[in-house]
C-alpha cells in the first residue's frame, strides 16, 4: 500500500512541478517581454469555447465525476497508508505505547524458529493479523502445525496489545533432494 501512496505522490508532485515551471515561464516572459509568445497556448478561443459549455453537460457532468471519484480514490489511499503502528495498552495516562509489525514479527518469528522441527520461518505481522509460514525440517511431524500454532498465538498473547490479531500459521514440507 505504501508503495501505490509513494507513487500517486511522486505522480502528483511532478504533476504539480511541471505546471509551476510553465507557468512560472509564462509569467516571466510576459513580464520581461510583452509581445513574445508564450508556452502556453492562447485562452482566448479557449475561453470563447467553454463559455458555450453548459453546466448540464454530459462532458461537465462526466468531468465532476471522474474528478469525485479520484478524489475519493485518493481519499481512501490516503485513510490507509498509515504506519500499521500497533498500539500497546498503556502504561500511565497520558503515555502512548505502539510497536512496529516488524517488531511483533520478529517476536514471534523467534519463538517459532526455536521449536523442534522447524527448518525456517517467515513471520509477516499487521495490526489485524500475523501469518507465519514454517517448512518442516524433513521429519513428519503431524502436530507441527498445531504446536507452531500455539506457540505464536502464546507470543502473541503474551504481549500487552490492545487487540489481538488473527494468528495463522502454515508448515510445508521439506524439499526433498
Amino acid at each position: 500500500m505504501r508503495l501505490v501512496i509513494r507513487l500517486l505522490t511522486v505522480l502528483l508532485g511532478l504533476v504539480l512541478l511541471a505546471a509551476g515551471a510553465l507557468l512560472l515561464t509564462e509569467i516571466v516572459l510576459l513580464t520581461m517581454f510583452p509581445d513574445v509568445t508564450t508556452p502556453l497556448p492562447d485562452t482566448s478561443s479557449l475561453e470563447d469555447e467553454l463559455s458555450a459549455v453548459s453546466w448540464r453537460s454530459t462532458v461537465v457532468r462526466t468531468g465532476a465525476a471522474v474528478t469525485a471519484v479520484l478524489g475519493l480514490v485518493l481519499l481512501w489511499f490516503s485513510l490507509r497508508a498509515g504506519r500499521g503502528e500497533i498500539r500497546l495498552h498503556d502504561p500511565a495516562e497520558g503515555v502512548t505505547v505502539v510497536t512496529r509489525p516488524r517488531s511483533l514479527a520478529r517476536v514471534v518469528g523467534h519463538r517459532v524458529r526455536a521449536e523442534q522441527g522447524v527448518a525456517k520461518a517467515t513471520v509477516v505481522a499487521r495490526r489485524g493479523a500475523v501469518r507465519v509460514t514454517a517448512v518442516g525440517d524433513g521429519e513428519e511431524s503431524e502436530d507441527l502445525e498445531h504446536r507452531l500454532r500455539e506457540t505464536a498465538r502464546t507470543a502473541v498473547d503474551e504481549l500487552p496489545l490492545v487487540s489481538a490479531p488473527k494468528v495463522s500459521v502454515t508448515v510445508r514440507p521439506a524439499k526433498r533432494d
